[in-house]
């Protein structure tokens, strides 16, 4: 039996508090829980991110993440999915006790994914760099779009306006068009941020400068990854 939206929403709260228990004493991110418990990450950050979204997780998978994390899932918790007794390994009232320990739960920050993006080829990357997760505090704009990121501008290409490690954000919630400004990342992993003139049948028309001049003509076969750059953060 389906249930009720109130219900849904009572039940995604107990299990965003308990979430939020774990990635506190695991000193994890989401991400960091969503690889132990062998789930999509988007699973676990559309959670968090946003708590409008009408996504409810099965007991099938709250269990991944109580074997991944070695947290039992709370007897509320399954109370509340109509599912008490179903699964679970008969520590749900310690987890429940260790959620009440941590007092008021705070209200996650909605975030987005900082991805790594460089001007460089893949291959001369910092792995450092580009392995490690990270998160920034999501703008309302961007609160509940799930392909959303931020990223550090690689290069000088709009100096003085924006210089090499301003703070950007972009998405790929629709088509670029014309005089969108993108960010375009080669299948050599090579990202560049241009303003967008065209697009033809040759690939997307490029500029670097400012007024508008063409300078560079990508393939579409040469682009790995194409997003739109919506807020730009002066350093």
């Amino acid at each position: 039996m389906k249930q009720a939206p109130a219900a849904n929403t009572k039940a995604k709260q107990l299990v965003i508090e308990w979430i939020d228990h774990i990635l506190d004493r695991k000193k994890w991110n989401g991400t960091d829980l969503a690889r132990a418990a062998e789930l999509a990450p988007s699973t676990i950050l559309r959670l968090l991110n946003n708590p409008k979204h009408p996504f409810v997780p099965t007991v099938t998978t709250l269990q991944k993440i109580a074997d991944g994390s070695g947290y039992p899932i709370p007897k509320k918790v399954m109370q509340a999915l109509g599912a008490e007794g179903e699964r679970g390994d008969g520590n749900g009232d310690e987890a429940d006790e260790n959620i009440r320990s941590l007092g008021t739960v705070r209200t996650r920050q909605p975030t987005v994914e900082l991805k790594h993006i460089s001007s460089l080829p893949a291959s001369l990357q910092s792995t450092v760099s580009a392995g490690r997760d990270s998160y920034v505090p999501a703008p309302p704009q961007l609160e509940g779009d799930e392909t959303a990121f931020a990223f550090h501008m690689p290069d000088n290409t709009f100096d003085p306006w924006f210089k090499s490690g301003s703070l950007m954000f972009a998405t790929k919630r629709r088509d670029p068009v014309a005089g969108d400004t993108i960010v375009v990342t080669d299948k050599n992993g090579r990202a560049r941020v241009r303003l967008l003139m065209d697009i033809t049948e040759a690939g997307l028309k490029l500029t670097k400068t400012i007024p508008a001049t063409e300078d560079e003509v990508v393939s579409f076969d040469d682009i790995g990854d194409i997003a739109i750059v919506t807020i730009f953060v002066k350093s």
